[in-house]
């Protein structure tokens, strides 16, 4: 009895829908994604093999490599931590006093400061614009002990935390040819307003198992 050959027919899939899904999900991932800042101080970090992530919220203490310190805020942090700093230390900076309401809401707009803090009437009287551009050619906020302004800063940002019942991290992310001499020094501002616990900001060296 001769065999029965079933014709064979070719496999047509429709990917009409496949293509309208991945547009679909492409759309949505570049419309969600968060794209990461540019950095106005560049470091190269030391490496390391740690694999906690930095918070957002955090302080955020950067060196370059020229010794210079800079710090950084959550951006609905620094008002905050402006009018803490006025409050606590108004007497020892008067130009803190001199500020205006617009010129406290457009420190808002800096994500890292590095000026003396008697420049700030000077800087915040700029521009969102001209503030970026300034970022490019900061000074640094001394640490030196004769006028350690850095821990002013920490402890002023702190305190925005402290009184909502919240403890701010401190890291401080140095260039791995930086002088030691100044993050000692910054070490040493922290300790002597018992801050005793900060973390090291580093790059993912090789594979952790």
């Amino acid at each position: 009895m001769p065999k029965v050959k079933i014709p064979k027919k070719s496999v047509i899939v429709d990917m009409t829908a496949m293509c309208d899904v991945s547009f679909l999900l492409l759309t949505f991932f570049i419309l969600t994604a968060k794209f990461r800042p540019s950095e106005s101080v560049m470091v190269d970090t030391p490496t390391s093999r740690a694999t906690e992530q930095v918070k957002e919220d955090i302080i955020t203490i950067t060196v370059d490599k020229e010794g210079a310190a800079y710090l950084s805020l959550f951006s609905t942090r620094r008002v905050s931590t402006l009018n803490s700093l006025i409050e606590r230390y108004g007497d020892r900076y008067p130009s803190l006093k001199t500020l205006t309401p617009d010129q406290i809401n457009n420190f808002g707009n800096i994500e890292t400061f590095g000026y003396n803090i008697n420049q700030l009437p000077a800087v915040l009287s700029k521009s969102k614009d001209e503030l970026t551009e300034l970022e490019k050619n900061m000074p640094g906020i001394p640490i030196d002990s004769a006028d350690s302004q850095i821990g002013d800063w920490v402890n002023a940002a702190r305190a925005t935390g402290l009184d909502a019942g919240l403890e701010i991290p401190i890291a401080i992310k140095g260039d791995k040819s930086t002088n030691v001499i100044a993050v000692k020094d910054i070490i040493e501002a922290l300790r002597k307003r018992e801050i005793y616990r900060f973390n090291l900001i580093t790059s993912l060296e090789g594979r952790v198992d």
